[in-house]
């Protein structure tokens, strides 16, 4: 719980209340993103986080920062009950600034306004993953009803933002673009760069190929594995291996998958680890399969760490991977695109471990946490000043 000495700033004023709402708080890179702007800006403004559903293993991560947090209970569909505990709640609070997160959060703008808070912001971290193309029509129509109660829209890429305007709708003038930032000291290069290790038995190599998120249909780790397949048919004389970081509905269908291969003496899939930036250090290659992506925090991860990256085309991806400078751009949902790509990498060290330098300089110039609390303090300050 914080006290009212921590409302406070280093002046003696009172900080103002950002309370961030969520439909659930769990593993995820927004969630990550929200936990890293509280963290980076807590000498500014006070924070609270509210839950729609329920609040997972993130919560101990609030915990630590020392930032409450609560749930409403909502149930599945439209809950009238929960939104009139949430009416209250946000009357009690009276918080400065509602920021919103992501479609499943949206409608707390109607019960923001009602509730008497007068600056809204609404983050739009990437579509939902039952809608990857953002084609749903009752979604687009609830962000243009909703638009007039929100103050600013964040898109965390040039597609998402670019997509709110032509597509939904929402006025240009009320839509910011505040790229999603890492912490590029905690991810940095391993000590030893990417290079093959040479087996006693001539021409084989040792290459580990690796990835990091839920183990979701949008993230589309089958392409990946069926990819991996590929690249094990074509190279028979390197021992290949594939690890899979994460956890989420998808893992049964996945470890069938590996099994039906006869891939299982290859591919790992660790669950949920919290020492994601030491692994990456056992990586030679990084590889973004998803089917859809906002600003994917695992490859500005990996960038970070100097791995040569090969991502999917979509979304904010090409955003992040320069082809032909940090890495390559595959098409989604093609394997033998996806192997040949891997196989470029593996075949040529030097320009692998040139575009995993290039990377590195890449996150910290334009993805760091400093650089994304500058730009939400600034869009804060302008609200807070009118």
């Amino acid at each position: 719980m914080t006290g009212p000495a921590d409302e406070q700033n280093d002046v003696g004023q009172q900080r103002p209340l950002v309370l961030h709402v969520l439909d659930r708080f769990d593993i995820g890179g927004m969630e990550i993103v929200a936990l890293n702007l509280i963290g980076q800006t807590r000498d500014r403004y006070t924070h609270r986080v509210l839950c729609l559903r329920d609040v997972g293993v993130l919560g101990a991560r609030l915990d630590a920062l020392g930032v409450d947090f609560e749930t409403i209970g909502k149930r599945p569909g439209k809950d009238i009950s929960a939104y009139m505990r949430l009416l209250r709640r946000l009357r009690r609070l009276s918080p400065d600034i509602v920021h919103t997160y992501n479609i499943g959060a949206i409608d707390v703008a109607l019960w923001s306004r009602l509730a008497g808070v007068r600056r809204v912001v609404h983050a739009e971290h990437g579509r939902d993953a039952a809608d990857p193309n953002g084609n749903n029509v009752k979604y687009r129509w609830m962000r243009r009803l909703l638009a007039p109660l929100i103050n600013r829209f964040v898109a965390v890429s040039s597609d998402l933002a670019e997509w709110l305007t032509h597509d939904v709708g929402i006025d240009a003038a009320k839509t910011r673009l505040i790229r999603n930032g890492i912490d590029v000291e905690r991810f940095r290069p391993a000590p030893s760069p990417f290079d093959p290790v040479d087996s006693l038995v001539e021409g084989d190599k040792m290459v580990r190929i690796g990835t990091v998120g839920r183990l979701d249909r949008v993230k589309d780790f089958g392409t990946l594995i069926n990819a991996f397949a590929v690249l094990c048919d074509d190279l028979p004389n390197n021992r290949l291996e594939l690890m899979i970081v994460g956890e989420g509905g998808e893992r049964a269908t996945l470890e069938q998958q590996v099994t039906e291969l006869g891939l299982g003496d290859r591919v790992t899939l660790t669950g949920p680890r919290d020492d994601v930036e030491q692994l990456l250090h056992t990586l030679d290659i990084y590889v973004c399969s998803s089917i859809a992506e906002g600003v994917a925090l695992t490859i500005l991860e990996a960038m970070a760490s100097s791995l040569p990256i090969v991502a999917t085309n979509v979304g904010g991806n090409p955003e992040l991977v320069i082809a032909g400078e940090t890495g390559i751009l595959v098409a989604s949902g093609a394997p033998g695109e996806m192997a040949a790509a891997i196989r470029t990498l593996v075949e040529s060290p030097e320009q692998a471990r040139a575009y995993g330098v290039a990377g590195r300089v890449r996150a910290r110039a334009q993805f760091s946490l400093e650089t994304m609390r500058l730009q939400y303090c600034q869009l804060y300050d302008e609200l807070l000043d009118h």
